[in-house]
């Protein structure tokens, strides 16, 4: 019987250490077709310019890029887990969005150029967006704030703690049911032992996140019914 455990666990091992190794492999590959001067780059061929602004948070600074001029209503886009601030070059692209908008894209903490570290709570996430939002924004503007995926997440709790900052959200496939953003096996499995030793950096904060994701929304419930700023959700990726 002893021996039985002993092979199950052994080809367990070997199939998680596959699996990391894997991962490790295809997100290296994505970094080096996806990494943000090849963004920069493809972006300014389209004769789009995507300015940069680093925004303090305390001892920290978050990494934001811009197109547009900075004098339009503002859109901010707030990425999934993991992601980066080019998830959105698709819409960073479309010159005719550009002339109408300012559009607004940031690492989220523990991903990209940003040096704030990951954060598992909801409502630190939401400080560091209205933060920039706060640098973005003139004389009490209200701006429209776009949240795909985890960042559909975080848009809920900015309407929640910041409302007043916010003119029209728009939810993209987002994660707000905290049933299903239960933490799964793999996330246990990853946040511990050899995997947590040879994952990358990216996915170390996103299993963060997702571990936490689902006690965040439990304490969202009470509040959402009091939410009454305009709001669009598109369930289907769009970028």
């Amino acid at each position: 019987m002893r021996r039985k455990i002993k092979s199950v666990l052994f080809i367990l091992s070997i199939a998680i250490i596959i699996i990391a190794v894997s991962i490790v492999v295809l997100l290296h590959k994505m970094r080096s077709t996806f990494n943000d001067q090849n963004v920069i780059d493809e972006l300014l061929a389209q004769n789009v310019t995507a300015k940069t602004e680093f925004v303090n948070f305390g001892n920290y600074t978050i990494h934001t890029k811009y197109v547009g001029n900075l004098s339009l209503p503002k859109v901010l886009f707030i990425h999934g887990s993991p992601g980066y601030w080019f998830d959105f070059k698709k819409v960073f692209a479309d010159q005719e969005l550009s002339k109408k908008f300012c559009l607004i894209s940031f690492d989220r903490p523990g991903y990209g150029k940003t040096t704030v570290p990951t954060m598992e709570s909801l409502s630190n996430q939401a400080r560091v967006v209205a933060k920039v939002l706060e640098h973005y924004s003139h004389h009490n503007e209200k701006s429209i704030v776009l949240g795909h995926s985890f960042g559909g997440a975080v848009l809920e709790q900015l309407l929640i703690d910041f409302p007043d900052k916010i003119k029209h959200a728009i939810y993209v496939a987002p994660c707000l049911s905290p049933k299903y953003q239960e933490a799964k096996w793999y996330n246990v499995l990853a946040a511990g032992g050899i995997p947590q030793r040879i994952i990358p950096h990216e996915l170390k904060s996103s299993n963060l996140e997702m571990m936490a994701l689902s006690g965040c929304l439990v304490k969202n419930e009470a509040f959402i019914s009091k939410i009454d700023i305009p709001t669009t959700y598109k369930v289907k990726k769009m970028f």
